[in-house]
C-alpha cells in the first residue's frame, strides 16, 4: 500500500511529503503498542540491532553498533524500563515485536524552479529515507538532462510536469537509520493521526504521482 504524509519532521529536515510503501498494519500495530517513538538515534540503533525472538548479548550489540559501551548501557537502561527491550535471561536482549520499520520511506520534495536547492534537501532526507523523489513543475531540456544525471547517480527519482522522468532505484539504508526515520513518522502519526487509521484520504503531491516503487 501507499500512504503519503505532509511535512513530517525527520531526523534531518522536513520534506514536503513523505511517501510510505508497505503494510498499513505495521503502523497500526506500532501505534497501538503504546511505546513512545524512538527519536533518539542511539535508542533506534540499539533496537534496530535486536530481534524480537533471538536474544543478543550486550557485547555483541556494542560490537555491532560501534558506539561507546557506556553510552549504549546508559540508553539501554531506559529501553529496558519501558519494555521496548527485554532481557530474556543470561543477559540476552530482544526488542518488542511491534518496533520495526513500518515500510519504505520516500521523501518527496516539490519545487517550482530551483532544482539545485531541491537536490540539496533531497540528499539530506536520503540520510534517513530509503530514497527521494524531486517534483518539478517544468524544466528546460538542458536543465532536465543535468538533473537526470544527478538524480540517477543517487538512485533517486525525478518527476517533471506530473510525469516520471526517472524512477527511484533500490538502495540500502543502514538498519539504525531506517528505524530512526520510521520512528519519526510514527511520532507524526501519533500527533495528527494517520490517514490509514482515520480512513481519510491521504495527501497526494501530484494527482498523477503513483506509487514510486523502485526500478531494479
Amino acid at each position: 500500500g501507499l500512504v503519503v504524509f505532509e511535512e513530517v519532521a525527520g531526523p534531518f529536515g522536513i520534506p514536503d511529503f513523505l511517501a510510505v510503501t508497505g503494510s498499513p498494519a505495521l503502523l497500526q500495530r506500532r501505534i497501538k503498542s503504546g511505546f513512545p517513538p524512538l527519536l533518539n538515534e542511539i535508542d533506534a540503533g540499539i533496537v534496530a540491532h535486536l530481534t524480537a525472538v533471538r536474544g543478543k548479548p550486550l557485547g555483541t550489540l556494542v560490537e555491532g553498533l560501534g558506539w561507546k559501551s557506556s553510552t549504549i548501557e546508559r540508553r539501554l537502561r531506559g529501553l529496558l524500563r519501558s519494555g521496548v527491550v527485554r532481557d530474556i535471561g543470561d543477559g540476552r536482549l530482544v526488542r518488542h515485536e511491534s518496533i520495526v520499520p513500518i515500510g519504505r520511506l520516500h521523501a518527496i520534495e516539490t519545487k517550482v524552479r530551483d532544482f539545485r536547492r531541491a537536490l540539496r534537501q533531497a540528499r539530506t532526507y536520503a540520510l534517513w529515507c530509503e530514497n527521494y523523489v524531486i517534483v518539478m513543475s517544468s524544466m528546460s531540456e538542458a536543465a532536465r538532462a543535468a538533473a537526470v544525471d544527478a538524480v540517477t547517480a543517487d538512485c533517486g527519482g525525478l518527476v517533471v510536469g506530473g510525469k516520471w522522468v526517472q524512477r527511484p532505484r533500490a538502495r540500502q539504508l543502514i538498519a539504525a537509520r531506517r528505524l530512526w526515520g520510521s520512528e519519526h513518522l510514527v511520532a507524526a502519526a501519533m500527533r495528527v493521526g494517520s490517514p490509514a487509521l482515520r480512513g481519510r484520504k491521504s495527501v497526494q503531491p501530484e494527482a498523477q504521482l503513483s506509487d514510486p516503487g523502485t526500478s531494479e
